[in-house]
């Protein structure tokens, strides 16, 4: 979830290499079913402006799949709203709603079983040769943190992001095998390989998506080879209109720019809710509250129930606008219409809460002026 509120060796058989290409044998394959993973990066996607919740989508939609499966969400997932609290942003920003609207619903085939890695993790301090292990895994990811700040796109992902995870699940396996020291990553992997393999042979269907978690990618693809499925990453989409737009407000989201005049300017020339709320806020974070207050006075009038985080988080920095502006009884009816959403994101239910017991006051340092 993006805090905008406040104030993450199997046997080598023969098979195919985790990153590789299909090539055109590959394509001329006939009645196999064929599988296309793309990376989930959780809310790395706002600083990745050619791999962003749109790309993601405008890649799903240039794939068409037949079925399409997510190992960020367990099965039934949609009977509980919270879903949308995760830190897999694409799923509830881009992926389910365009899944709903072409009729290809998402299976979620995610599994339990990191809820002990920490424990494990303390565990392992008391034993220096147990640490040195641990220490070997993690100093694996080096690149990888070095990579991540930076404006990935797809090929980079695939080549600077998921073989660091590769190199640290292998080296967890090899020191702790498969449990608590590797997040239980290879028997989820294993389950998710299963039903991917089951909902194939029961639909008939020969082109399925799968929407990994990055740190679970070396893992499933590993399943993938075991058992036979054959599988290749997704290929890089055309950049849309869209997908520029996307990027834009995602640099308002981050909080980040460094010319904010003009980025202001630019989301001016944007006519929707959620460029409306991005000026609002930083006009807020630069000590602008009573235009913050008239922008999203505007902006409550309207539509402003996309993107899926956008009701509650609008409603809750309205309210706390008119507290500022000593506007108590109408900021009650705002922190109350947040909390009767059907969902809304747990930091903003945390802020309409808050709101409800004591008027809004900014904090010191301005931390709860930041988006």
């Amino acid at each position: 979830m993006v805090p905008v509120l406040a104030g993450r060796p199997p046997a080598r058989s023969r098979r195919r290499p985790t990153l590789a290409v299909p090539d055109a044998y590959d394509d001329a394959v006939d009645d196999a079913p064929r599988l296309t993973l793309l990376p989930l990066m959780g809310p790395w996607h706002l600083r990745h402006p050619r791999w962003n919740v749109v790309t993601v989508r405008d890649a799903l939609e240039a794939l068409a799949p037949e079925l399409l499966w997510t190992t960020a969400l367990p099965p039934g997932f949609e009977d509980d709203p919270g879903w949308r609290d995760g830190d897999e942003i694409a799923l509830p920003w881009t992926v389910v709603p365009w899944a709903g609207r072409r009729g290809t619903p998402v299976r979620g085939i995610g599994a339990p079983g990191a809820e002990d890695a920490a424990d494990f993790e303390r565990y392992l301090a008391a034993y220096p040769q147990a640490r040195s292990s641990l220490d070997a895994a993690r100093a694996a990811l080096r690149p990888l943190h070095q990579a991540l700040p930076q404006a990935l796109d797809l090929t980079r992902v695939l080549h600077e992001v998921l073989p660091p995870l590769a190199e640290e699940l292998r080296l967890r396996l090899e020191a702790f095998g498969d449990g608590p020291g590797s997040g239980w990553r290879m028997r989820r992997a294993r389950a998710a390989g299963e039903r991917i393999a089951a909902d194939l042979r029961a639909s008939g269907a020969t082109r399925g998506a799968v929407l990994v978690e990055a740190d679970l990618w070396p893992a499933l693809t590993n399943v993938l080879d075991e058992i036979g499925l054959g599988w290749s990453p997704v290929a890089p989409p055309s950049v849309s209109a869209d997908a520029r737009r996307r990027s834009l407000l995602d640099v308002a989201w981050r909080g980040e720019a460094a010319d904010v005049a003009g980025l202001l300017g630019q989301l001016r020339e944007l006519d929707l809710a959620e460029a409306r709320f991005l000026e609002a806020q930083l006009l807020l974070a630069h000590d602008h509250a009573a235009e913050a207050l008239e922008v999203l006075e505007a902006a409550a009038t309207g539509d402003f129930r996309e993107p899926y985080l956008l009701p509650g988080l609008l409603l809750a920095r309205l309210g706390q606008l008119r507290d500022l502006a000593g506007k108590r009884d109408r900021a009650l009816q705002a922190y109350r219409g947040a909390l009767a959403l059907v969902w809304a994101p747990a930091e903003a239910r945390a802020a309409a809460e808050a709101g409800l017991r004591t008027p809004f006051t900014p904090a010191p340092d301005g931390e709860a002026d930041r988006p």
